[in-house]
């Protein structure tokens, strides 16, 4: 598990695509997947689709306070609709505000592949939390609407491992596209690639952003 600190937050990688983002007093966890241990201090978990490494019932709740609220693409609702917590459902162009964590739901979907289309309406979602935002482009490939971000993105959290997503080349164009203050690279080691895509991502964007690999 990695961790970087940036401006007053705190955004862990977990394993996969799976994060913990603290700071402001509030704990968002995003796609939580395979976590050993958590001590179930999530005030919101979102997940970004309902694929079972991306929106796991079993990870879910680990990592979430009897109190949090669940915040998931329409396609989850199956899944979380009966876990015992609130939830909220969002389709790309969604946004919501939850004890002052500001999400918004933006397009996810894969360009040439059959695993995301667009229909399914997966998410990738922009959390605001003590002044800093956090993109989480979900299962996606590097895709149009991305170049709406530039400039509104501090940390960027972006898939690289082909195959079902972005591969590292891919991910590359998406994090010049976005410009984030910091990029940081996912979605291997688990299911689908692994260290050598993230080093790859990051060698891609030497001196153009920032790269840190958690």
């Amino acid at each position: 598990m990695g961790r970087l600190e940036y401006s007053g937050i705190v955004l862990e990688r977990l394993s996969h695509a799976a994060f913990r983002v603290s700071g402001g007093g509030k704990v968002v966890y995003i796609d939580p997947f395979r976590v050993a241990r958590a001590p179930r201090d999530g005030d919101i978990v979102v997940c970004t689709h309902d694929h079972y490494d991306h929106c796991s019932p079993e990870d879910i709740s680990k990592v979430a306070k009897p109190s949090a609220v669940i915040v998931a693409s329409v396609n989850c609702e199956k899944k979380v609709k009966g876990l015992g917590y609130s939830y909220k459902l969002l389709r790309p162009g969604d946004s919501i505000v939850i004890q002052g964590v500001e999400l918004r739901a933006v397009p996810a979907y894969n360009v040439q592949k059959s695993f995301h289309p667009r229909e399914y309406q997966g998410i990738g979602v922009l959390v605001k939390l003590a002044g800093v935002t956090i993109y989480h482009a979900g299962d996606t490939d590097y895709i149009p609407e991305m170049e709406r971000l530039r400039g509104s993105v501090d940390i960027a959290l972006l898939p690289v491992s082909g195959v079902y997503v972005m591969d590292a080349r891919e991910a590359a164009k998406a994090a010049l596209a976005i410009e984030p203050k910091v990029a940081v690279p996912m979605h291997y080691g688990e299911i689908v690639g692994s260290e050598r895509d993230a080093e790859s991502f990051r060698k891609a964007l030497e001196g153009r952003i920032r790269v840190e690999i958690l």
